[in-house]
């Protein structure tokens, strides 16, 4: 039989007040996220316990506070269903009931729609809780946590729960610390700056200014700028050929160039000029075009091979995994692309899946992007970071799911990332946040359902998160399943402990320290 918690005293919109019985004595029913329910006619209002008040009276009186949730209703057969939103509200006097294992069942079982499991429900732990996979993708989602809270773990097995129902899955993961690239195994193509090919053509002409104008006043950029702009445009025509489409290619067009054009014309203007001290922008140029040529850290820019043939389709492809062939992730480990360039490759990599979704036949490969460190890319502060790259971002979290692009943001410092790319965000995964700044930032993105567990968000252990939105049947808290030791990402931090009790390592791996540091290359030396 139902145990009674108490009676309904006044309902207002999406709350309800309980009285709660004098002799009921399990707390754990009653406190804060704890599952209620109310009878209404052939179906149960469900709510979530959101403050639990004493009353000053004689005796003392306790409230609890629950917001309205959803109803259970019988479909037959001893079989019930779970429905979001109210659609008859709760009677002043009416009991109020502990929800059940049925009930739970009912509400956070795994349905018939397409979902996964991720892990089990923080107050009860043989209830596994999922997520559904079309409701959190069609709508993006966020990964919130500060650091050592789990998150890159959750990120991990979220993505694993997905690949492993879906094979032909499409997903894109900016990877900024080399944390993914062991965590997918033969699962993911790694892309680091070992075989990364991005050519200097395939960049526009905001991301070539980002790359190539260094130096100088404000007014000596704009100038660099200017002739850049003629010079691109220039070579771009001269590789197509002196016809009317070669005519018609702009700055942006994605087409191949010859950095070796490139420098020609540029050499070029600076011969006409009838002032020769006015060629300092000219100069400045050439100079970071030619040194950066010859720089092996940018030699994903300069790969002659890339310039001889047209290779975007096969840029496209390897990035957007088409076809899958067995390897549904591409990982874009950034940790050894040159930190002044890394945010406009980054650029391009969105710009790039964007607008392959813009052009071709709309929905046919969903793409996830996968962004990690997102407060680096979409800042609140727009002044911080390069603009293409919040832009690009931005458009995607406005205009992605049109074309059927998801955005994954994940963060540790929520205070920091654009609340405008949060709030097209319909799932919010919040794990443990101590910053009080923090606190406040995720106070205003959460739904008023959810609400009543902000309080223990400070608290919350390692793997802990509250789930809320439209990936998820309620709001709730759960802990996510553990990952094998071989499949976590690189995350964390030093065992200082041991490695400071023995002088283990030798004159060999200083020596090989260097060489990879020389050569920017992390595969080891062939014997």
């Amino acid at each position: 039989m139902d145990k009674i918690l108490g009676h309904v005293m006044t309902v207002a919109g999406s709350q309800m007040t309980v009285k709660l019985d004098a002799d009921y004595r399990d707390q754990c029913s009653i406190g804060i996220g704890a599952m209620v329910k109310v009878r209404c006619a052939d179906r149960q209002v469900v709510a979530a316990g959101c403050a639990v008040q004493c009353e000053n009276s004689s005796p003392p009186e306790r409230m609890l506070v629950a917001d309205l949730l959803g109803e259970i209703i019988p479909f037959g057969e001893g079989v019930s269903r779970f429905s979001r939103g109210v659609s008859q509200h709760p009677i002043s006097g009416e009991p109020v009931f502990a929800t059940t294992d049925a009930d739970l069942k009912a509400i956070f079982a795994q349905t018939s729609r397409s979902s996964v499991r991720i892990g089990t429900l923080y107050r009860d732990a043989t209830q596994a809780a999922y997520v559904l996979i079309n409701e959190l993708l069609r709508k993006h989602f966020v990964v919130l946590g500060t650091t050592g809270s789990g998150k890159s773990c959750a990120v991990t097995l979220l993505l694993s729960a997905i690949v492993s129902d879906y094979p032909a899955a499409h997903i894109v993961v900016i990877d900024p610390h080399n944390e993914y690239s062991r965590a997918f195994g033969k699962l993911a193509e790694v892309v680091n700056v070992d075989n990364l090919q991005l050519p200097l053509w395939l960049f526009d002409f905001e991301e070539a200014v980002g790359i190539l104008v260094r130096g100088g006043t404000a007014q000596e950029q704009e100038a660099q700028a200017i002739i850049l702009k003629d010079a691109i445009t220039r070579a771009r025509r001269r590789y197509a050929g002196e016809d009317y489409a070669a005519a018609s290619l702009t700055v942006d067009t994605p087409t191949p160039f010859r950095v070796s054009d490139l420098i020609r014309f540029i050499d070029e203007a600076m011969g006409r000029l009838d002032k020769p001290d006015s060629s300092m922008p000219y100069l400045r140029l050439k100079t970071r075009l030619e040194s950066l040529r010859d720089d092996r850290r940018f030699a994903f820019l300069f790969s002659d091979r890339l310039v001889k043939e047209d290779s975007l389709s096969q840029i496209v492809g390897r990035l957007l995994r088409i076809p899958v062939a067995e390897k549904p992730l591409t990982v874009i480990d950034l940790s050894g692309v040159p930190s002044e360039v890394a945010d406009v490759v980054v650029s391009l990599s969105c710009r790039l899946i964007f607008d392959f979704a813009l052009w071709s036949e709309r929905g046919q490969v969903p793409v996830l992007l996968v962004c990690e460190e997102a407060h680096r890319y979409v800042p609140a502060d727009e002044r911080i970071g390069f603009a293409a790259t919040a832009r690009a971002i931005k458009r995607i979290a406005r205009e992605g799911r049109k074309y059927g692009i998801s955005l994954a943001l994940i963060s540790q410092r929520p205070s920091e990332l654009s609340a405008q790319a949060v709030s097209q965000c319909g799932t919010i995964f919040a794990l443990r946040l101590t910053n009080e700044l923090d606190q406040r930032f995720i106070e205003t993105v959460l739904p008023d359902a959810a609400r009543g567990n902000l309080a223990a968000l400070s608290s919350l252990g390692a793997q802990e998160a509250v789930v809320c939105g439209e990936g998820v049947p309620l709001p709730m808290r759960i802990r996510f399943d553990d990952l094998p030791s071989g499949r976590r990402p690189h995350s964390e931090g030093a065992d200082f402990s041991s490695a400071w009790q023995t002088d283990s390592v030798d004159t060999h791996f200083r020596d090989e320290g260097v060489r990879r540091w020389r050569h920017q290359n992390r595969k080891p030396v062939a014997i």
